[in-house]
C-alpha cells in the first residue's frame, strides 16, 4: 500500500493491489456511519475480494446485522439476475446498468470514501477520502441510480 500525504483541502489517496489489502477495504466498508454502500461497475471485481464464503459467510450476514444497506448497479448479465433475486433477503437493491454503460472498472462509496478497483485481472485500486469527492461520487451515482430501471 502507497499513500500521498493530504494537505490541508487535498483528498487522502492510497492504493491497493494485494487480495489481503482488498479484503481490507471491504472489511472496512462495513464500519460506514452512514450505514449506507453504494457499488457500481463489474463484479467480476468484486470476485477479487469476495470468494462466496466470505461474501455469504461473513460480509453479507455482518452487512445486515449492522443495518448497512447496499445499492448496486451492476451489468445485465443472464447469470447476474439471481444478485436482484436475493436482494430482499440481504438489505440490497439491485439495478442493473443500460448496455450504453459497459463497466470494466467499478467503484464504491460510503461515507467520505470512494475506491475505485480495476478490471478484475489488474487488481489495482484506490482510496480516495474526502468529503467532497465523495459527496460528487454519491450525486454521479444517484444520477444513474434515477435513469436505471
Amino acid at each position: 500500500m502507497t499513500s500521498m500525504p493530504p494537505c490541508s483541502s487535498a483528498p487522502a489517496v492510497k492504493t491497493y493491489s494485494s487480495f489481503e489489502e482488498f479484503r481490507k477495504l471491504a472489511v472496512m466498508s462495513l464500519d460506514t456511519t452512514e450505514k449506507k454502500i453504494y457499488y457500481c461497475g463489474a463484479v467480476e471485481n468484486l470476485a477479487a475480494v469476495f470468494d462466496e464464503e466470505f461474501d455469504r459467510g461473513f460480509y453479507i450476514p455482518t452487512r445486515a446485522s449492522r443495518g448497512i444497506a447496499l445499492q448496486m448497479l451492476i451489468p445485465d448479465m443472464p447469470e447476474l439476475q439471481d444478485y436482484k433475486k436475493r436482494d430482499a433477503g440481504e438489505n440490497r437493491e439491485t439495478r442493473f446498468l443500460r448496455p450504453e454503460m459497459p463497466m470494466d472498472t467499478s467503484f464504491m462509496i460510503y461515507d467520505d470514501t470512494v475506491i475505485f478497483f480495476s478490471e478484475s485481472n489488474g487488481r489495482k485500486a484506490f482510496e480516495v477520502t474526502s468529503p467532497y469527492v465523495a459527496k460528487t461520487m454519491k450525486a454521479l451515482f444517484n444520477d444513474i441510480w434515477r435513469n436505471t430501471p
